[in-house]
């Protein structure tokens, strides 16, 4: 059977695809994304965590768009995506760049939820500054720049499908390729500008150097992002070059759906704190001896003392608890009972001696 596309390069298998890529890449990122979003959900909501925030939603709506780039994804597999051009039909690559169109929309609009949702909780661990909302205007910016772009890009619309398969389609577009490039450029800037805007504050802090480097460490493990988007953006340029596009196309699809939910990943490592509180605090009790724990609570639930007493007469060790009580007008020596208005910090200290 003859191909719409003209015979196919001497030697080339055309029987072979890519879909096996396609599906074991896109599941594998997809279950990351989605079991770092609902870790964060639990570790906000448990126990010691501090609630849900705006951060928190805003993470949860790039997830289902993220979804919906999957979706688009593996839905390009029965259309012709990742297989080569000569074995695809004219309505399959109408249904191909049908479903491309919408992926791309789908895609910076993920992309801007996950870099908005960095910036909001930045802003709840360290507050706002000028740099802080150059970035996010930018962020919010880029987005919506993207977003319109692309759909005003064509006219009509439809052109965008039809210029390749149906002779008598008037209309224009715009530089594809230019478009893909430049964006990613600016993208890609904007993911290294979100990076860098919480280490002044951190170098800032009154902490050891070194956990000022472990957390600049845990805000900077998003730098794999950036090296998402370069690869993505390569692809995209061999794209648009490529006379095998639908085979071409698969490296696209594959790196814009690691891009996205790699990005969730990031954007919910550092919200993990509780969960490492809890598994580091049984990892302790699990190597320790039984201990007493004594409740000293204020009628103000939000000021709690807790005062650890271990006494084991068998290896003479003890553990003594100090407390130092600062009121708000200044020092208090003495103070018997906890206020409500107090700040209170309680210092363990261990002392053993062997038999």
């Amino acid at each position: 059977m003859s191909s719409p596309w003209g015979p196919p390069p001497p030697g080339l298998d055309i029987t072979e695809n890519q879909n096996a890529n396609i599906i074991g890449s896109v599941a594998v990122v997809m279950v990351i994304g989605l079991s770092a979003v609902a870790l964060r959900i639990f570790a906000r909501l448990s126990r010691t965590g501090p609630g849900l925030g705006v951060d928190d939603y805003v993470i949860l709506g790039a997830a289902v768009l993220a979804i919906g780039n999957a979706a688009c994804c593996l839905s390009s597999i029965q259309y012709g995506g990742g297989k080569h051009l000569w074995v695809v039909t004219l309505e399959g690559f109408t249904k191909l760049y049908q479903t491309t169109y919408a992926f791309v929309i789908i895609y910076i609009n993920s992309i801007t939820l996950t870099k908005t949702s960095i910036m909001l909780y930045y802003r709840r661990i360290f507050g706002t500054s000028i740099v802080w909302w150059i970035v996010f205007c930018f962020t919010i910016g880029h987005g919506l720049e993207v977003t319109i772009t692309w759909l005003a890009g064509c006219r009509p619309i439809s052109f965008y499908w039809r210029q390749y398969t149906d002779p008598t389609a008037v209309g224009s577009c715009i530089n594809a390729s230019v478009f893909y490039f430049v964006n990613g450029i600016i993208g890609m800037l904007i993911d290294v500008s979100i990076l860098l805007v919480p280490i002044p504050t951190v170098y800032k802090l009154q902490m050891p150097p070194g956990q000022k480097f472990f957390v600049c460490g845990i805000l900077l493990l998003g730098s794999f992002v950036c090296v998402a988007s370069v690869v993505r953006i390569v692809m995209m340029d061999k794209l648009v070059k490529a006379h095998d596009f639908t085979w071409a196309m698969c490296q696209v699809f594959i790196w814009s759906c690691v891009e996205p939910f790699i990005g969730i990943l990031c954007a919910c490592l550092p919200t993990f704190a509780p969960l490492v509180r809890r598994w580091h605090a049984t990892r302790t009790a699990q190597h320790s001896k039984p201990s007493k724990y004594y409740d000293h609570s204020g009628s103000n639930s939000n000021n709690k003392e807790w005062s650890r007493i271990h006494e084991s007469a068998t290896e003479n060790s003890v553990e003594l608890g100090s407390t130092v009580t600062t009121a708000a007008g200044g020092k208090t020596k003495g103070h018997t009972g906890p206020d409500p208005h107090d700040i209170m910090v309680t210092k363990h200290f261990s002392l053993s001696r062997s038999p």
